[in-house]
């Protein structure tokens, strides 16, 4: 019997790791996405349940204190975490699965779930370049901006962790190279 397969996005703040998963979505609809938790504020454009579940910090306590989530961390003042339940759904169902994480989720959840499990890690064509989609989100003050790119620094060193790395110059071009890679493991 196909085991599912779980691919798991990271990369620095800004590099388009949501971007490049939208656009792998859309490519293949057998691929599902898993939705992870969060206590930031919703932007514009996110929708509850389908980008992330927003969750009060209150709420989110009370999902750690009873053992719901597979990890969690905080980042930037917020916490992020994956639920127990998404990925056992995604797994009992052997439904192949993509799921957005920063690098200490995926190292806590590559050791918690043993199997098909892949790390993928995007990376910026320069730190210049990353600064510049940082900016243009008009969201972080200079002092915000120069904390995402220090954290970003640090990110980059553990791609080395990672099975596969892609550099994301344009959406569309990174989103189908990783959708070829995903391809490669899940039908061979």
């Amino acid at each position: 019997m196909k085991k599912a397969c779980i691919f798991m996005i990271s990369g620095p703040s800004a590099v388009g790791k949501t971007s490049v998963v939208n656009a792998v979505l859309e490519m293949d609809n057998t691929l599902c996405r898993i939705v992870t938790c969060t206590t930031r504020e919703r932007r514009d454009s996110e929708r509850d349940g389908i980008d992330y579940y927003f969750l009060s910090k209150e709420k989110f306590s009370e999902e750690i204190s009873v053992g719901n989530l597979i990890e969690f961390s905080e980042v930037y003042e917020n916490y992020y975490g994956v639920m127990f339940s998404t990925i056992e759904e995604k797994i009992k169902g052997c439904q192949d699965a993509i799921l957005v994480i920063n690098w200490e989720g995926f190292l806590k959840i590559k050791q918690a779930i043993q199997g098909n499990v892949f790390g993928i890690f995007i990376l910026p064509p320069s730190i210049r370049d990353l600064e510049i989609r940082i900016r243009s989100r008009g969201e972080d003050s200079p002092e915000v901006i120069a904390q995402r790119i220090g954290m970003a620094r640090e990110d980059m060193d553990k791609a080395k962790y990672y099975d596969f790395c892609f550099e994301n110059i344009d959406i569309a071009t990174t989103a189908r190279e990783i959708m070829k890679k995903i391809n490669e493991i899940r039908f061979k």
